[in-house]
């Protein structure tokens, strides 16, 4: 497991990837004894594939002893007030990044959990409707997200750095950001 991470603190470029693919993104929604309220299509799915969090009989858990106390801890806190915003890592080396948010409506308490596998391909077509941009600007602000340089983004392309640095303006005018940085917080405070 990885330590909590504010979500101002999480400007990990593989982070932004946490939901360019709505279908990809796992929701569940609980109750505080763990009860599977509802989830999404995608959850049901992660839930039962190669996932730290699974659904035991209506009642999410954890994959193991380890991953289950975790869950628990992270579940009191929530059920106590508190965002969660955290890095889950597999046996496997996989990651997730697991976000719950408490919510209270007519007294009845329940978390949201959104659960990403990091391993999931960023969905180009929807960055380029989002945000207005051509399928290469879209195919470059993938491969900014996804943290790579601008001599890596010409070298992986076969295009000159110049070109690049054109297809980066282009983007951060569409975007109306001006740094990575920028991009990356403007993703997460959509998506997240």
């Amino acid at each position: 497991m990885d330590g909590t991470h504010s979500l101002a603190a999480l400007r990990d470029f593989e982070v932004i990837r946490f939901c360019l693919d709505e279908d990809e993104v796992a929701r569940i929604v609980v109750d505080p004894q763990g009860l599977l309220l509802w989830r999404s299509r995608a959850a049901a799915i992660l839930l039962h594939g190669d996932c730290p969090l699974v659904d035991r009989a209506g009642k999410l858990g954890g994959v193991d002893r380890r991953t289950q106390q975790f869950l628990n801890e992270r579940l009191d806190e929530a059920f106590a007030g508190e965002e969660i915003c955290q890095f889950i890592e597999t046996d496997q080396g996989r990651r997730f990044l697991l976000r719950m948010r408490p919510v209270d409506e007519d007294g009845e308490r329940a978390v949201v959990i959104t659960l990403k596998d990091f391993e999931a391909p960023v969905h180009i077509p929807r960055l380029e409707r989002l945000f207005g941009l051509s399928a290469m600007e879209a195919r470059i602000l993938q491969l900014i997200i996804e943290g790579a340089s601008a001599e890596r983004i010409a070298d992986s392309k076969a295009i000159s750095i110049l070109t690049v640095r054109t297809h980066i303006k282009h983007i951060h005018s569409k975007m109306d950001v001006r740094s990575k940085e920028e991009i990356l917080a403007m993703i997460v405070k959509i998506f997240a």
